[in-house]
């Protein structure tokens, strides 16, 4: 990561102050983010880590090869444990951590009472340095910056378990969420490697800027934000389409160095490590709202398990210091309505047929268009991933069609929505979570399971599921909008399901039925949460095999009526 930093702090003092920054005055009291504590932990900190209650904070100082534990509640150092040469990150394994070597090129275990294990070291290259900030079904990864490598580290063993190649001089990456793609900034050759994980691919190779040594992931997966050490600028990168969308340099620091962005979604917090200072950009407009003055060389940022401060770790001060929401700012304000204003919002889930439409009489596309003008919805949760939003409405809007590869595979949005959005006032809101090498992944494995000798008998045992699921599916016509919006069909439908859950989700991992469906729920109930209390009404729209476990999800819910599809139906066929 830093190798001035491990030489020693005077060069990289000198350094800081050549490219300085000038005092800045006090923030107003509306800024979005305040400084909290600043803790004096020891010699050039790094890496973050917190418990999953928040209240401690392990931190990686490779001045001094140890771990500072730190009490937040108390804002103290109260334990510090050796942890081998120039250790940059660490990560909570079963029974205990994994720490990186800067310079010894390894991993090291310790354990759960910080003691380093005899023999547990395993060579992962040159350079290893930070692990991305959270891990995805027992996996984390890691980069080594000099050997331009990314590791997959199994948290449940403890060790590393395979790797993939980057670009020149690979620095921290981030991971969606789902662990299908990595995002590698990749420092020398001023590009960001998108790496498939799930099908071990190279995805795309973006040229973003020169020098970018950080970048994260917005909470909702549409935009990995780089920082651009060597054009002081962040970029902002579209994570499905790979492109580069925007740049923000205005506001921006000497040598911005990584990304942290609370769970909100609202701000990047960047930090400046040329100076000592962390902007703040507000991610709707795209510009840099204030900048903190947090301490000589910030180096690491980390979000804190609540989702909303923030803490960076400065590498020349020796000091960990907390940004937090200003209060009364709109970082630290609730999208909900108080409780006086609350009222129910409204929700009707149907669902399609998808190419069915084209083909069917009694649910032809006329009959969903007619269907969606009778339901009148204030939102329109779609199944659409957030990510091709942006792309498929700009090409609807400048050419009147979509080329949207994902977009276009849906019949009830290219020949519904589309034309609707120009007669009816709804807001689209994109909720899908699928990426393409889930499904691709998906695809293979299940072609593999079918073919497996070794499998077949769970293969046969699928099929049977598949086709009790099929003869109770026939009680109603496959294209009957009555049959389908009523509970025996989801019955129907789960026989299928439950034994394909069974059977292959463990293997599949974000391509597996409860994975997928949880991905898709994140997204609808964001949307749900934040208009809560307002006394509108949704349409959620998804193919009709997920309407049960939505239906499922949404009765639990106390701040929703969900409507009947009954009399929408109705009225449509008596006005026909």
């Amino acid at each position: 990561m830093s190798l001035r930093a491990l030489a020693a702090a005077a060069p990289l003092a000198l350094a800081a102050t050549a490219c300085g920054e000038s005092p800045r005055e006090p923030v107003d009291t509306d800024a979005p983010f305040r400084i909290g504590a600043t803790i004096d932990v020891g010699a050039a900190p790094h890496g973050i880590r917190f418990s999953a209650d928040g209240d401690t904070a392990w931190v990686a100082l490779s001045g001094e090869g140890r771990i500072a534990v730190v009490d937040l509640s108390e804002s103290a150092v109260v334990a510090r444990w050796d942890a081998g040469d120039a250790p940059l990150d660490l990560v909570r394994v079963d029974g205990g951590w994994l720490v990186s070597q800067f310079r010894d090129s390894t991993l090291i275990r310790l354990d759960d009472e910080g003691r380093i294990v005899p023999g547990a070291v395993w060579d992962v290259g040159a350079g290893p340095s930070l692990f991305t900030p959270g891990t995805v079904r027992g996996e984390t990864w890691i980069t080594t910056e000099f050997s331009d490598r990314l590791w997959t580290v199994d948290t449940r063993e403890g060790t590393p378990r395979a790797f993939h190649a980057t670009g020149d001089r690979p620095y921290p990456a981030d991971v969606m969420w789902d662990g299908s793609h990595a995002f590698v900034p990749n420092l020398d050759a001023g590009s960001v490697s998108v790496i498939d994980l799930l099908n071990g691919e190279l995805d795309a190779t973006v040229e973003a800027c020169p020098g970018p040594p950080g970048g994260a992931l917005t909470p909702d997966q549409v935009t990995y934000v780089v920082a651009c050490g060597g054009s002081h600028e962040v970029a902002f990168v579209n994570t499905a389409s790979f492109a580069v969308t925007g740049r923000v340099s205005e506001g921006i620091g000497p040598r911005p160095f990584s990304v942290a962005v609370p769970a909100d979604g609202r701000h990047a917090l960047v930090n400046n490590a040329g100076g000592n200072t962390v902007s703040v950009v507000d991610l709707e407009s795209r510009a840099v709202v204030q900048r903190l003055e947090v301490g000589e060389q910030p180096i690491v940022l980390r979000v804190h398990p609540d989702g909303e401060r923030v803490f960076v770790a400065n590498e020349v001060s020796g000091t960990l210091v907390e940004l937090a929401p200003t209060a009364g700012s709109a970082a630290a304000e609730s999208p909900a309505a108080s409780d006086e204003e609350a009222a129910l919002n409204e929700v009707v889930v149907l669902g399609m047929i998808h190419s069915g439409h084209e083909t069917s009489e009694t649910f032809s596309l006329e009959f969903v268009r007619d269907l969606v003008r009778e339901i009148d919805p204030d939102y329109w949760l779609t199944e659409i991933p957030p990510n091709r939003w942006d792309r498929a409405w700009a090409e609807f809007e400048a050419t009147g069609t979509v080329e949207e590869p994902r977009v276009r595979r849906f019949p009830e949005y290219m020949e519904g929505l589309f034309p609707l959005s120009g007669e009816m006032d709804f807001e689209v809101i994109p909720t899908a979570g699928w990426t393409e090498p889930m499904s691709d992944f998906r695809a293979a494995y299940l072609d593999a399971y079918s073919r497996d000798p070794d499998r077949a008998e769970g293969w046969a045992e699928y099929r049977a599921a598949a086709e009790a699921s099929a003869e109770a599916l026939a009680a109603g016509a496959a294209d009957d909008p009555r049959w389908i919006h009523t509970d025996a069909y989801d019955e129907a439908y789960d026989i299928r399901m439950r034994t394909y859950a069974r059977l292959f989700d463990a293997d599949l991992g974000p391509g597996g039925w409860e994975a997928i469906n949880a991905s898709h729920w994140a997204y609808i109930e964001d949307g749900l949460e934040r208009h809560r209390g307002e006394g509108v009404r949704f349409l959620l729209t998804y193919g009709a095999g997920h309407k049960g476990p939505f239906l499922r999800e949404l009765r639990q819910r106390d701040d929703i009526v969900l409507l009947d599809v009954g009399p929408f139906l109705d009225r449509v066929g008596a006005a026909r």
